[in-house]
């Protein structure tokens, strides 16, 4: 089971730094863009469309790697004033609520991506994009937030702390 998380949180880790890279691209086309229009009058066509797809591939992507860093927003007026144990119960609740939100997260997603690849969906944009590679972009965005999510639940009945009071 400890081989299962520690291959989830490599999974997310990576998404993560996909992620950053897909941050790089962005900054690159947008500045591309913004280059050809100034200088020579023209454009990529596909900079605001590409720029869009890369957004939520980078949101959904990141979403794991933050989770596992405990970087997503979390409210402590209640939780710090648990007792250890409390804190204990109380993320694996929240874990298991994440875990089933991200379970239909992901089934959502894959009914998007599977009716992209069955339909051959395409973008009404001059690129015409077949939708079946950013749909997929979230779609592996979004299972590595479930399994993010799985493997922490797991490591919480494996190493019964508190989320964070655990050394990296």
């Amino acid at each position: 089971m400890k081989q299962l998380v520690r291959l989830a949180k490599a999974l997310a880790t990576l998404s993560g730094w996909v992620a950053g890279a897909f941050l790089i691209v962005t900054t690159a086309l947008i500045f591309t863009e913004i280059t050809l229009r100034l200088l020579a009058g023209r454009s990529t066509l596909v900079a605001q469309e590409y720029s869009g797809y890369l957004l939520a591939a980078m949101i959904y992507g990141a979403a794991g790697y933050t989770l596992l860093k405990g970087e997503h927003i979390r409210v402590g007026l209640v939780y710090e004033r648990l007792s250890d144990r409390g804190k204990l119960w109380l993320d694996r609740i929240a874990l298991a609520l994440g875990l089933f939100f991200s379970t239909l997260l992901v089934l959502a997603f894959y009914n998007l991506f599977a009716d992209s690849l069955h339909y051959h969906t395409k973008s009404f944009t001059p690129a015409r994009t077949p939708m079946v590679y950013p749909h997929g972009a979230v779609l592996a965005g979004s299972v590595t937030l479930w399994l993010a999510f799985f493997a922490l639940l797991i490591e919480s009945f494996l190493d019964p702390r508190p989320l964070g009071s655990a050394s990296e």
